[in-house]
C-alpha cells in the first residue's frame, strides 16, 4: 500500500514537472545555448548585489522621460544564481540598460560576467527586459523560439526572477547580447571579429546610405572601422541582380529571415520604418550575414498604419494588419525587389518551411500554452506587485495578471497611458496563419501545394471590424466582430526535420557547432580510464589503450563508431563526427566538402560521388 502511495506521488510529481516546463520536444533537432535550456524548465534567481551608494546613484539615473536622456550608468557587482536549489556565484558589470524602453517605469538592465573564462552556463553577454509595452510577456520568447525552430540563428530568450540588494525587482525577460563571445558561439571560434555592425539607431536603409551614417561597428577595438561595410552597403545599392548580392551576403539565409519578418508583422527589424534593430557580421568567407535582435515588438505588437510610409494603408486610422500581403508591407526596398518581387518562389518555399516546422496552429498554439504555463505564476506575482517600477517618471501600461490571461489567447488590448496595443497572440498567429496559407498556396497539413496555384489575392478585407469594450483611462479590449471560429490543436502534428531551406551554411558547419550525438553513442571504452569520449573523430594520439583526441584542454577517447567507418568508402565527414551519406544528393558545400541530410542527421558525400557526377 505504501509502495502505491509512493509511486502515486512520483507519477503526480512528473506531471506537474512536464506541466510547468517547456515540451523538450519542441526543440529536437535545435542546437541551444545551456542557459535558456535551463530556464525552459524552471525559473531562476538572480541576486544583484551592490553598494547602497551605486545602486541610490543608479535608482537617481533611471529617472528619464526621454530615450535620450540615458546615461547608460553602470557599476560593479556582484551575482549570485540561484537555480534548483543550487547558488552560483559571479562578478558582473551591472548597468542600466535599453533604448525606448528606458522611457517606461521598469527600465531593463545589461549583465556582463566579468570573471575570466567564465560564463552563465555558456552566456557571457546578456540583458533583462521588463517587455512593459507586452502585456503577454511572451512575444520576445515566441519570435526567438520561431526563429531557432526554423534554423536561424536567434537571440535565445528565457526568464527570470530578479533581486537588488535582497529586494524583490519583479519578473524579467532575458536574452542574450550579440558580442563578440556571441559570435564565436553561433559561428564557430572565429580569431578576428573586425566586421560585426549594429544598426541601432532609427530610419537606416540601404538605397538613401543612411545605413553609413546610422550604423556603426560594435566591436568597440574596431570602431572606427566601417569601410568594408560601406563598400557593402555601395555594393547592394549597385546591384541588378540576385547573382551580384549572391557574391557579398547570405542570400538565401537573408530571404527566410524576411519571411520571418512578414509572418510574425515585424516593423521594428529590416523590413519597417526604422530598418533597426539588427547585424550585419562579415564573416570569414567574406559575405555579410544578417542578425535581427529585439523581437518584443513582433507579433502584432504595436502596430499602427502611420509606420507605412507610402503604403495604401497609410492614411488609414487602423487596419487589419493580418491581412496584409507581403509587397504591401514591406517599404519598396531595392534589394527586396531584385531578391523576392522579380521572383518569389524562393521566399515562398522559406515561408513554408518556417510555417510547416514551427508557424502554424498546431505546433505554436500549444508551444504558448506551455510557456504560458511555465511562467504565469511568474507574472502573477510580479505584476500584482508592481516591483521593479523605479522610474517615478516614466510610462505606464497598467498591463495586471488578467491581460496577460487576455493577450496570451484572443484578447486585443489597447493601454491608453502608454498608447500601446496588442494583438492576442494567438490571434494573431491563426489570423496571419489563414492568409499566407491562402496567399502561397499552402495546406491544412502544412505544406506547399504543388504546382503553385493560380491566385489574384492580394492585400484584402483590411478594414478593422472593431468595437471597443472598456473606456478611458482603463485599459480597453478591441473586441474583433469578425472571431475566428475555436481550434484545437493536432497534437500528433510535427515537423522535426532538420532545415535545410534558407540556412546559413557557413554557421551551421563552424567547427565549433559540428557534432553528432551518433559518435558518442558506442561504448566510451576511455571513462573506465577517467577521461571523456571525444565528440568528433580527431585522432591525436595512438597507444595501447586506444585512440586519443584533444577537446576543451583535455584528453578524450575517439569512439569505436568513428574508427569502423575510417576504411570505409572515404568521405571526409568521419573526421568530424558524422557519417558518410548512401546517397549524393547534397545541400551544402563548405571548406570540408559536400553535405547531405538522411535519417535526420547530417552526412557527407563520398568522394566517389564526384566520380559519379564527373
Amino acid at each position: 500500500m505504501k509502495n502505491r502511495v509512493k509511486m502515486k506521488a512520483f507519477v503526480l510529481l512528473l506531471i506537474i514537472y512536464y506541466s510547468l516546463s517547456v515540451n523538450a520536444s519542441f526543440w529536437t533537432n535545435v542546437k541551444r545555448t545551456e542557459l535558456y535550456e535551463m530556464m525552459d524548465k524552471h525559473i531562476p534567481e538572480m541576486h544583484v548585489t551592490m553598494s547602497d551608494i551605486d545602486w541610490k546613484e543608479m535608482y537617481s539615473k533611471a529617472q528619464i522621460t526621454s530615450q535620450f536622456q540615458n546615461t547608460d550608468f553602470k557599476v560593479n557587482a556582484h551575482l549570485t544564481f540561484k537555480y534548483n536549489g543550487n547558488n552560483e556565484e559571479y562578478d558582473i558589470e551591472f548597468k542600466l540598460g535599453g533604448k525606448s524602453s528606458t522611457e517606461f517605469t521598469k527600465p531593463g538592465f545589461n549583465i556582463k560576467i566579468t570573471n575570466s573564462g567564465k560564463t552563465l552556463h555558456g552566456t557571457k553577454n546578456f540583458r533583462l527586459r521588463s517587455d512593459q509595452r507586452d502585456p503577454s510577456m511572451m512575444r520576445s520568447k515566441i519570435s526567438s523560439d520561431i526563429l531557432q525552430k526554423s534554423g536561424l540563428i536567434a537571440v535565445e530568450v528565457g526568464y527570470t526572477e530578479l533581486y537588488i540588494n535582497n529586494n524583490y525587482h519583479g519578473f524579467w525577460v532575458v536574452s542574450d547580447s550579440v558580442k563578440n563571445k556571441w559570435i564565436k558561439r553561433k559561428f564557430g571560434n572565429v580569431n578576428y571579429i573586425t566586421d560585426l555592425i549594429q544598426c541601432r539607431s532609427d530610419y537606416i536603409r540601404f538605397d538613401d546610405n543612411s545605413a553609413k551614417r546610422r550604423c556603426t561597428n560594435a566591436n568597440d577595438e574596431y570602431a572606427d572601422n566601417m569601410t568594408k561595410f560601406n563598400k557593402f552597403v555601395d555594393d547592394v545599392n549597385n546591384a541588378k541582380t540576385r547573382a551580384d548580392l549572391e557574391k557579398i551576403m547570405e542570400v538565401d539565409n537573408f530571404i527566410k529571415y524576411l519571411a520571418w519578418e512578414w509572418l510574425v508583422c515585424s516593423w521594428d527589424h529590416f523590413l519597417g520604418i526604422y530598418g533597426h534593430n539588427l547585424y550585419w557580421y562579415l564573416q570569414p568567407n567574406g559575405k555579410w550575414a544578417y542578425i535581427p535582435y529585439d523581437y518584443d515588438l513582433d507579433l502584432g505588437q504595436d502596430l499602427w498604419t502611420s509606420s507605412f510610409k507610402g503604403k495604401m494603408i497609410n492614411d488609414m486610422e487602423d487596419c487589419e494588419f493580418t491581412n496584409i500581403s507581403f509587397k504591401d508591407f514591406e517599404l519598396d526596398h531595392p534589394i527586396v525587389k531584385i531578391l523576392i518581387h522579380n521572383n518569389d518562389t524562393f521566399f515562398r518555399e522559406c515561408l513554408c518551411d518556417i510555417i510547416s516546422k514551427v508557424y502554424n496552429p498546431d505546433t505554436l498554439l500549444s508551444h504558448i500554452d506551455d510557456v504560458k504555463n511555465l511562467i504565469s505564476s511568474y507574472v502573477k506575482k510580479g505584476r500584482d506587485s508592481g516591483a521593479g517600477k523605479i522610474n517615478k517618471s516614466g510610462k505606464d501600461t497598467d498591463y495586471s495578471y488578467e491581460h496577460f490571461l487576455q493577450n496570451t489567447e484572443y484578447a486585443y488590448l489597447y493601454s491608453h497611458r502608454s498608447s500601446t496595443k496588442s494583438y492576442g497572440l494567438k490571434d494573431l498567429i491563426r489570423r496571419r496563419y489563414n492568409y499566407a496559407a491562402a496567399y502561397y498556396g499552402i495546406d491544412k497539413n502544412h505544406k506547399l501545394i504543388n504546382p503553385r496555384p493560380v491566385s489574384n489575392l492580394t492585400s484584402f478585407d483590411i478594414y478593422p471590424h472593431y468595437f471597443e469594450k472598456g473606456k478611458y483611462p482603463d485599459v480597453i479590449e478591441f473586441v474583433n466582430l469578425n472571431q475566428l471560429p475555436e481550434y484545437t490543436p493536432n497534437l500528433d502534428y510535427e515537423d522535426d526535420s532538420i532545415p535545410t531551406i534558407g540556412i546559413n551554411a557557413y554557421a551551421i558547419f563552424s567547427p565549433s557547432s559540428k557534432s553528432n550525438s551518433k559518435t558518442t553513442s558506442s561504448i566510451c571504452w576511455s571513462k573506465t580510464l577517467g577521461y571523456q569520449c571525444c565528440s568528433r573523430c580527431n585522432i591525436i594520439y595512438e597507444d595501447n589503450d586506444g585512440s586519443w583526441g584533444f577537446e576543451n584542454g583535455k584528453w578524450c577517447g575517439i569512439t569505436s563508431s568513428c574508427l569502423s567507418n575510417i576504411n570505409k568508402d572515404e568521405c571526409f565527414s568521419i573526421t568530424l563526427g558524422f557519417s558518410c551519406c548512401s546517397s549524393c544528393n547534397s545541400y551544402f558545400e563548405d571548406e570540408y566538402g559536400k553535405w547531405g541530410v538522411e535519417n535526420n542527421n547530417w552526412c557527407g558525400i563520398k568522394d566517389s560521388c564526384q566520380n559519379e557526377l564527373s
